[in-house]
């Protein structure tokens, strides 16, 4: 904390800090008068991506991490159904993941918010994570990418992170054609490791087309390191805003008296989605904490009341809420 000039013993309040500037890259990052050259794209990732590596690593922002993923793996399983010809939206696959009854079938758009869920819940901290990877993909896949997950692979004559990653994409798109959501967190595990994530980040699975998977490699890449360039920069944007948000609702819990408050704003804090029923009622999804189904949905009002939680379905039942 910064101690106020000629009061050693007081410290700036919390809510006295500087307002956080606009997590924006300068514009000569995407210099649209210059050719999309190799040289210029992979500045382009560069730079964004080191960006993206001082606001993760920054000790005053808190970021929900897990939340933080879950929302670009909705987005990636959104792009990875169109590769099937599906048009579930976001919307749809909230739904299907957070209101299926456990046991019940989610449908494709579930089960594909699901593997993306679970691909990025993975931690690379310590050993068995390929075998935890391994464990979320269909058997068919699970020989090849035993050996894609053995980092001493890693291609170690490729030192762009971006260019080693994409290499990883071409291989699993040629081994694998048709299975997109494989060959695009293969490719996505690379470039997290090679940045030093803790877990699996979804970069790959927003812009691309298919025509651009099966087209020229040359072209591939440069698409790459640009679409990494745009996608890290709305990384960059969501985490200042949820780190806000994180901020907001911590700022109002100690008002809340419900029972379990504290474990439901941690839940808040860890789903992209939160239903009364099932995640809050009878038990708080992750405790051991008890909760009737009518403070269930007084407490999802009242955080709706204070501004700190939005309704996400514009339904009178079956309700989600999330920060």
């Amino acid at each position: 904390m910064i101690q106020m000039k000629n009061k050693p013993n007081k410290v700036v309040p919390q809510s006295s800090k500087v307002a956080r500037p606009a997590p924006i890259l300068p514009n000569w990052v995407f210099d649209g008068s210059s050719a999309l050259t190799l040289e210029n794209a992979s500045f382009a990732s560069g730079s964004a991506l080191a960006l993206l590596h001082s606001t993760l690593n920054n000790p005053d922002i808190n970021i929900p991490g897990k939340l933080l993923r879950q929302q670009f793996a909705l987005k990636a399983a959104v792009t990875c159904l169109k590769f099937e010809h599906r048009s579930d939206d976001e919307n749809q696959l909230l739904d299907a993941y957070y209101l299926t009854a456990s046991g019940d079938a989610r449908g494709p758009g579930g089960d594909m918010l699901a593997f993306w869920f679970d691909a990025c819940a993975i931690s690379f901290r310590g050993q068995g994570w390929q075998n935890r990877v391994l464990n979320i993909l269909p058997e068919p896949a699970r020989v090849f990418a035993d050996a894609w997950l053995d980092m001493s692979w890693d291609d170690s004559d490729v030192s762009n992170p971006v260019a080693a990653a994409v290499k990883r994409l071409i291989h699993v798109t040629q081994i694998r054609p048709r299975e997109e959501a494989l060959a695009f967190l293969m490719a996505d595990i690379t470039l997290s490791k090679r940045l030093g994530l803790t877990h699996p980040f979804p970069f790959f699975a927003h812009h691309l087309k298919m025509k651009q998977l099966q087209g020229d490699k040359a072209e591939l890449l440069k698409t790459c390191h640009m679409m990494i360039a745009v996608i890290s920069e709305k990384i960059i944007r969501v985490a200042h805003d949820l780190a806000r948000r994180t901020e907001k609702i911590h700022a109002i819990a100690p008002k809340l008296r419900a029972k379990g408050s504290d474990q439901a704003v941690e839940l808040f804090l860890s789903e992209l989605a939160v239903s009364p029923s099932g995640m809050l009622y009878p038990k708080i999804k992750g405790s051991n904490v008890s909760m009737t189904q009518r403070s269930a949905n007084r407490l999802c009002d009242r955080l709706v009341d204070l501004g700190v939680v939005r309704e996400l379905t514009g339904r009178p039942t079956f309700r989600l809420y999330g920060i």
